[in-house]
């Protein structure tokens, strides 16, 4: 179990430790499994003695959120016995997670004795020593548990991080009275549940359980308050049931899929595969404005449980489109860390501005290896990039006034102490030099061609703004001056972009050229990922790509690019692209459709939104690749619906894939709730909600307004 933001310290071993490196790593912690049950059979007892376990079946009901597993177990004695696994966490309640058991014996008849008891922390989870992407860290946790409260409460501290949080758990003799379930002290002084019973063959007795997790507290506070905390737990939990909390989380899940879900007619197994991807990504979120989307989700402690720019880039459209309320919290949470974001860079050396961390739980840095790490700024562009979007999307104009625009302008100011203004090839520009672009396999470059536009973004934001605000007192607030927003526009005009004339390609960075190319095609399949067999400066010396770098400019900045551009960007990055990061190929599949590359672009696809129901890098047991789901989700979109929504206008240029007949998807604009359904050769647009707005489909305008609410358009 992993409470998102629940996390402990560990500190960071340096061979050479150089000023301003993180001094502790952070990791999401292991709790212990609320599945977990002991069953003793006669004089059997699965804690101590070997049964054998084989999971018969696995069910995800996507609608309702209900896992329902079935085990076919056996004792070595040969007493078999069947065990279905219900569980869900809720949405309705955020605080609940419902587990049901039914133990049905085959071959014997006997005594049973169902024991619910969890004395542990720090649950085993799969591990990939071998891997460096995987933390193998994990947090110290210490157990106590909380007596006379007539049911198994726990009190669940961390080590160095110093946080707390209370659990309870009771169970529901709602459904049924025989056999009862009696609570219990051991010997240790554990307490849990228990329950003794005589079994016949094809007898079937349901034991229910209901947990209350709480939330996460400065430790002081939970060991002074954990009283009062568990009397609020007890609340969520007391004169209900089982099935009721069920029933009630499911209706928050048909709400969600009223609003976001994607339906495919035509591609049954894509189809399949974008509600997982929805789902995970749905369960996975922050919403409480202090944390946000774990790069593996909440199904697993790969990368530590950390955060990276996977929320704003790759996840967050999907949030701002179908769920703004969720993307308004991922967002503050960055705000609640702008400041740590400040002092991060004051400890770098740098006067002014906000510098986000690259992987991080509390908003303090925990990447190690900076050349691949910190090192990659751009993730303060990305942050500020995805607080316009969220703008522009919502007008919510508040959010601007309050934090946004306070985001966009201390990242801006971030660039103007990191670049700097100087002469290349005999002109004036700014030059960003000695950074990590998204490419991995490419470190510590001058003038990336991906980060020099997002920084020019974000100084064209912050003087827009600043503008936009000057009859206010928010300028004076934030000590904004003429001169400062006047070198803002100035750097943005001069940003140096590289650019090969010869071949009319987007440079990835200065000099890149002048890079020998590595045949990709000559290496054999089990050398990848690239950066598991080859030293990093075999990769940083070679024109090689781990993930889309330059073409993310081509995906997030459409407008102003030719299709010959594209095309050229396309057909020069996509060859020495390994695609060995999952965020990649969702992002050529998008502009592969832009470019009426179909083949490829389904391609790609298909395989980015399979990415974990397939194992497609080898790596889901650590977790799900949650920036991927996102980025499939944006696949559709922007790929085969083919929108653009800029700050004035909103347009599609659908490429769908031959084999859909039509897809179907809900999006949130200007206050607007829409409709899409998009066939071969026309598109449907039905206003459900809002005063109506315009939007074009290949340059033909129509508009949807309450008295009008549907418009068909061929294309």
């Amino acid at each position: 179990m992993f409470i998102n933001g629940f996390f402990d310290y560990n500190q960071v071993s340096y061979g050479e430790k150089y000023r301003g490196y993180p001094d502790n790593d952070q990791v999401i912690n292991r709790l212990f499994d609320p599945r977990y049950i002991r069953i003793k059979v006669e004089d059997e007892d699965s804690a101590v003695d070997h049964f054998q376990v084989v999971n018969v079946d696995k069910n995800l009901d996507m609608q309702t959120g209900l896992v329902h597993e079935l085990f076919s177990i056996t004792t070595p004695e040969n007493r078999n016995f069947n065990l279905v696994v219900e569980s869900f966490a809720s949405l309705s309640k955020q605080n609940v997670y419902g587990v049901k058991y039914a133990i049905i014996p085959t071959n014997f008849e006997g005594d049973i004795e169902l024991i619910k008891l969890h004395d542990y922390v720090n649950q085993s989870t799969h591990q990939q020593s071998e891997d460096v992407r995987v933390n193998q860290d994990v947090g110290q946790m210490q157990l106590d548990f909380i007596p006379d409260n007539g049911q198994p409460s726990y009190l669940v501290t961390t080590f160095r991080s110093q946080q707390g949080i209370i659990l309870t758990y009771q169970a529901d003799q709602a459904t049924d009275s025989n056999p009862e379930i009696d609570y219990f002290e051991d010997d240790n002084h554990h307490y849990g549940y228990h329950s003794k019973y005589h079994a016949k063959p094809g007898s079937q007795k349901e034991f229910e359980f209901l947990f209350s997790i709480g939330d996460i507290h400065p430790l002081v506070n939970a060991r002074m308050y954990a009283d009062q905390y568990l009397a609020s737990l007890d609340n969520y939990i007391r004169n209900t049931s089982f099935n009721s909390e069920l029933m009630a989380s499911a209706q928050v899940w048909q709400t969600f899929w009223l609003h976001s879900d994607v339906k495919i007619d035509g591609d049954p197994v894509i189809q399949s595969c974008i509600r997982f991807n929805l789902f995970e990504l749905n369960q996975s979120a922050g919403r409480d404005e202090f944390t946000s989307i774990p790069a593996k989700g909440l199904t697993g402690n790969g990368y530590g449980g950390q955060f990276f720019w996977d929320t704003e880039i790759f996840m967050l459209p999907f949030f701002v489109y179908t769920e703004p309320t969720i993307a308004k919290k991922l967002l503050m949470y960055r705000y609640h860390t702008l400041q740590m974001a400040k002092e991060q860079a004051s400890d770098f050396g740098l006067e002014k501005g906000a510098m986000y961390a690259w992987r991080t739980i509390n908003g303090y840095e925990a990447s190690a290896y900076w050349l691949a790490g910190m090192a990659q700024f751009h993730i303060n562009a990305d942050i500020a990039f995805a607080v316009e979007q969220y703008y522009t999307i919502t007008n919510d104009e508040d959010f601007l006034k309050k934090d946004g625009f306070e985001i966009i302008l201390e990242t801006a100011r971030f660039w103007m102490q990191y670049g700097n203004f100087a002469q290349v090839n005999g002109k004036r520009h700014f030059v960003i030099n000695r950074v990590t672009g998204p490419d991995e396999y490419s470190a510590l470059v001058d003038n990336n061609y991906y980060t020099n536009v997002m920084a020019q973004f974000n100084l064209r934001l912050a003087a827009k703004y600043a503008e936009k605000f000057g009859d206010t007192d928010i300028p004076v607030q934030l000590n904004v001056t003429g001169e400062e927003i006047a070198e803002m526009k100035e750097a943005a005009d001069l940003m140096y972009l590289p650019y090969d004339q010869e071949k009319n390609v987007k440079l990835q960075f200065q000099n890149f050229e002048q890079l020998p190319k590595m045949s990709i095609s000559s290496i054999d399949q089990s050398r990848f990922p690239l950066l598991l067999h080859y030293h990093p400066l075999m990769l940083y010396r070679a024109q090689v790509n781990k993930q889309a770098d330059t073409i993310m400019v081509d995906y997030m900045f459409p407008q102003g690019n030719t299709q010959d551009q594209l095309k050229a960007d396309y057909d020069f990055y996509e060859p020495i692209t390994t695609h060995d990061s999952s965020l990649s190929k969702a992002i050529y599949a998008i502009v592969a459709a832009r470019i009426d590359r179909d083949q490829q672009a389904y391609d790609f696809f298909s395989q980015a939104v399979k990415t974990d129901l397939i194992d497609l890098h080898h790596n889901t047991k650590n977790g799900i690749h949650a920036g991927s789901l996102g980025a499939a989700w944006s696949g559709i979109v922007y790929g085969f619906a083919g929108i653009v929504n800029n700050a004035d206008h909103f347009s599609l240029e659908p490429h769908l894939p031959d084999a859909w007949n039509c897809v179907k998807f809900r999006l949130q604009l200007h206050h607007c709730e829409l409709l899409f359904t998009i066939y071969q050769d026309q598109v449907e647009v039905e206003l459900m909600s809002g005063k109506g707005m315009a939007l074009s489909v290949y340059n033909k305008k129509i508009k949807v307004t309450p008295e009008d609410p549907k418009q068909i358009c061929q294309y």
